[in-house]
């Protein structure tokens, strides 16, 4: 590989969370590359720990940022913070737009870095159901009616995007829900919690709407494809087809109703689920108790709690999308799962999830 193109220093926001994560365990098989894990407070991993420089910085602040920059000097960022989905519309604001403005600044006037590859979400786009291309897909903007977390996603994105030129070449790598290992807050312990407390015979809505999905492995991958394909642009290498400034839709590949996957994952941690025995709460019922609990919680807590049944979560279920790879694979030579390859990737997770979470 050219010394133009290696990857030499990579900066990775988020890098403690469950996607940033794997991003970096994926970089320290790259040689000679040296791996920055940036968050407001870092998240040691005891495999990483003698590989990886971990710095504590907010990126909603601009100064830590600036200061951050002529530090590390990176010659590659891979945005992947983000906070919770159900974080306050402000917390959103400061850290989805307000973060990726002073990094996307930061990095456009450094010298050394050259690539800035975005994490871009499916809850930033409007849902669809008939496989679409990224050039057919919608972004939430400020003038949408989106939850906070959908519209800040939507909106940083398009100024990652609008970045993009000569002195910054920028990607965004749209991933839909995540599934793996090391996913100590987001689906998995939600699906042996669900098992622990018999509720995973449950299904809220009719089921109908398909969803992507994807493996975290994959989605580590696919932004080190991004980042490397961005430098083989910048070095001038190749001019076509085009990668800076564009989005890639990346997952399985296998479009599924939410609790078809959800069974699926079930079923490998020996907690299979008979269609005779599942038990089905109507969409519009779960949204009214979600809003009422929420509507309960502000009054009699003050707003200091909130309920684990949100109405944000119930509306998800109402989405659903459904993508072209065709993109993907042509221009960054991503390959999806195969179905086999998914059912191992969810038994792995399940393994993994039984033998390292604590019990719910």
């Amino acid at each position: 590989m050219s010394s133009s193109t290696a990857l030499n220093a990579v900066l990775v926001t988020g890098g403690g969370g469950f996607l940033g994560s794997h991003v970096v365990r994926k970089l320290l098989n790259e040689p000679g590359c040296r791996v920055y894990s940036a968050s407001r407070n870092p998240s040691l991993h005891h495999d990483q720990e003698d590989s990886v420089t971990y710095e504590a910085v907010d990126i909603a602040n601009d100064s830590q940022v600036e200061a951050l920059f002529q530090k590390i000097k990176p010659q590659v960022v891979i945005h992947t913070t983000s906070p919770d989905p159900l974080a306050p519309s402000r917390t959103q604001e400061q850290v989805n737009i307000q973060g990726t403005r002073n990094l996307l600044k930061h990095a456009a006037s450094c010298v050394n870095t050259r690539a800035f590859v975005f994490t871009g979400s499916d809850s930033g786009m409007v849902p669809n159901q008939n496989a679409i291309s990224e050039e057919q897909a919608q972004l939430y903007t400020a003038t949408d009616s989106a939850n906070p977390y959908g519209k800040a996603k939507g909106i940083s994105e398009a100024l990652v995007l609008a970045t993009n030129g000569p002195d910054l070449r920028t990607v965004s790598v749209r991933v839909p829900g995540m599934y793996g290992d090391f996913d100590y807050k987001g689906m998995l312990p939600q699906l042996l919690s669900a098992i622990h407390k018999g509720q995973h015979k449950t299904q809220i809505g009719n089921n109908t709407r398909v969803f992507e999905v994807l493996d975290v492995h994959k989605a580590a991958e696919a932004h080190i494809a991004a980042a490397k394909a961005v430098l083989r642009t910048d070095a001038g290498l190749v001019s076509a087809p085009k990668v800076d400034g564009e989005a890639f839709f990346i997952s399985d590949g296998h479009p599924t109703p939410y609790w078809d996957f959800f069974r699926r994952c079930y079923a490998a941690a020996g907690a299979p689920v008979k269609p005779d025995e599942v038990k089905i709460i109507p969409l519009a019922m779960a949204q009214t108790m979600a809003s009422l609990a929420e509507w309960a919680y502000a009054i009699f807590t003050l707003g200091y709690k909130k309920p684990q049944m949100r109405r944000q979560n119930m509306d998800h279920f109402n989405r659903g999308c459904n993508w072209s790879l065709a993109k993907a694979r042509e221009r960054l030579g991503y390959e999806p799962l195969t179905v086999a390859e998914q059912d191992a990737a969810i038994k792995r997770m399940m393994d993994w999830g039984i033998a390292n979470l604590p019990k719910p």
